[in-house]
């Protein structure tokens, strides 16, 4: 990150002031990482390295909000993830701690010892995972993988962004009765949508591993209007999915992110927060 303060300064009272007025519970702010070791597909976006995200939270967003932050561990050594740690847990906040991009990328913590430090260091910290309905899809595993991760130390869970309804409501199925056959309690998710309004988005969010049905694709390259018919679809993915934990009586949020700096769909995404909002009754 090359920006001066008052540049970093005027971005996150922009930003902030978009947050304040929303029906919001809390804010996610993310750890980016370089995945371009996870495929041999050129990223459709350039990355860029960004400002330490409980920094970034904390020093410079001003809302009046609990954040959930993500770290990415694999490059972090123990005595950096302990000070994030302490803060988030210092300010009220929560943390998704996430693994290496791929098996081939160097790490200095893999996530099982993030987890372990975690459960060590700031045991009363909230700690969420990451569930990605594409690999249930190919190994019919992901609700194990959750499962695992609340004896790890997570009491909720954060989706990969959803475009497909189906995928994601057979992983919460298999996790709700595997929760039932176990007597536990169903963790709380949050499912994330996100707006996407071009063709390049669309490939982007393919480069990040988001399953995009066929028949939702064609639907979004052939709208007049791509992002509004993104968001409708979004909405309707969240309208499912939501009725869908309600009726099975377990605990599902939404988390609503932009993967693009273009202002339509950042714009978008405010829209879609409160159509969600709505959604669950607010």
């Amino acid at each position: 990150m090359s920006w001066d303060r008052d540049r970093i300064a005027g971005v996150a009272e922009r930003q902030s002031a978009r947050i304040r007025d929303l029906p919001i519970d809390g804010l996610v702010v993310y750890d980016l990482q370089d995945e371009s070791a996870r495929t041999d597909v050129p990223r459709p976006f350039p990355f860029e390295e960004c400002l330490d995200p409980v920094t970034y939270a904390y020093d410079h967003l001003s809302v009046d909000v609990p954040r959930i932050v993500y770290r990415c561990v694999a490059r972090l050594d123990e005595p950096s993830l302990g000070g994030s740690l302490r803060r988030l847990r210092d300010e009220g906040g929560a943390v998704v701690l996430v693994g290496a991009a791929s098996r081939t990328q160097e790490v200095a913590l893999t996530l099982p010892q993030a987890y372990a430090f975690r459960q060590r260091e700031t045991p009363d910290l909230a700690t969420g995972g990451v569930l990605i309905a594409e690999r249930h899809r190919r190994r019919l595993s992901e609700h194990e993988r959750v499962l695992r991760k609340v004896e790890q130390g997570c009491s909720f869970f954060v989706s990969q962004a959803v475009y497909s309804a189906e995928d994601t409501k057979n992983v919460l199925s298999d996790l709700y009765y595997r929760c039932e056959e176990l007597g536990e309690p169903v963790p709380p998710v949050m499912v994330t949508l996100t707006p996407c309004g071009s063709e390049r988005t669309l490939t982007f969010l393919r480069w990040l591993g988001i399953e995009v049905p066929r028949w939702l694709e064609n639907e979004l390259l052939r709208a007049e209007d791509t992002l509004s018919t993104s968001v409708e679809l979004c909405v309707d993915v969240f309208t499912d999915l939501y009725g869908f934990a309600q009726d099975h009586g377990f605990a599902l949020g939404c988390n609503v992110e932009s993967v693009s700096l273009r202002r339509d769909e950042i714009d978008a995404s405010v829209e879609l927060v409160n159509r969600v909002a709505r959604v669950m009754g607010r």
